[in-house]
């Protein structure tokens, strides 16, 4: 059977613009700096998150638990002996002084990542600094207490679910319900915060068919790439033989530079369909 050229074909000619994307728009270079972005921002974050745990007195197993779904054994060892030490220790000090971190450095990496979607939309660099960086604060600060406030629903849920079926007779399916339920609406929140992120670095309004397909792709393979990519380092690599002690950060740092991928050619899928419906139109 013949295949068709891309030219004739629209799947064919998105896949061969999609690839053309990731050589001119040097996506593997990008990726390589928000990673690096990452690597720097996970630490200080989790001092916060762990510290935010421990003022709160939020369920680290719990919040482990979900997490073992799909990230790698190694990423979640390295979450869990932060969680459970400055859980342990808390103070609102310590907590300060990873909110401040955790801004700084994800500032960084969102500052990174608005560039990569603008030069997806063909977009150039900002035309106001001052306005790109009070976008780049606003999504930082939004991030934060989104991440917060899934932590709550994910882990103070449970012990509000029972205490609604004891004292205020909530039926008990109900409570089963919001435990299945959790993770799809995680997923939900997390695929409308890339969703405000792509249309934050535009610098008007775009229409909906122009950011929401890129969202749905970079969410689905993400969680598909961290779960076989996980599957892979549990069952078939060993980076503990090959690089001794610094093997999880081996892992912790592929992991984070197949997700910085994954982000960016989310967007870089939206501009080749805004280029396919352009060619269509033509």
């Amino acid at each position: 059977m013949k295949v068709p050229p891309p030219s004739k074909n629209r799947f064919l000619r998105g896949v061969y613009l999609m690839g053309k994307r990731y050589l001119r728009h040097n996506v593997g270079i990008q990726s390589a700096a928000l990673a690096f972005y990452l690597l720097f921002m996970i630490f200080p974050f989790l001092i916060f998150i762990s510290a935010l745990l421990g003022l709160l007195h939020l369920d680290v197993a719990g919040i482990l638990l979900a997490l073992e779904d799909f990230l790698p054994r190694e990423v979640v060892d390295l979450v869990e002996m932060y969680l459970t030490y400055v859980a342990q220790n808390s103070s609102m000090q310590l907590m300060l002084f990873g909110l401040f971190f955790s801004i700084y450095f994800p500032m960084r990496a969102t500052n990174a990542l608005m560039r990569s979607v603008r030069t997806a939309y063909h977009l150039g660099p900002p035309r106001n600094s001052v306005v790109h960086g009070m976008k780049t604060l606003l999504y930082t600060v939004m991030l934060i207490l989104t991440i917060a406030l899934t932590l709550v629903l994910m882990t103070v849920g449970d012990h509000l679910l029972e205490y609604a079926v004891v004292h205020f007779h909530l039926p008990a399916f109900l409570a089963e319900l919001w435990v299945k339920l959790r993770f799809p609406v995680a997923a939900v929140v997390a695929n409308f915060a890339l969703l405000f992120l792509y249309a934050l670095a535009q610098d008007s309004r775009q229409p909906w068919r122009n950011l929401w397909p890129g969202t749905l792709l970079a969410l689905a393979a993400w969680m598909g790439l961290s779960f076989l990519y996980s599957l892979y380092v549990e069952n078939f690599a060993n980076y503990s033989v090959l690089y001794g002690s610094i093997g999880t950060i081996i892992v912790v740092l592929i992991w984070l530079y197949m997700s910085a991928i994954v982000l960016i050619m989310g967007a870089e899928l939206n501009g080749t369909l805004m280029s396919l419906r352009k060619e269509r139109a033509e």
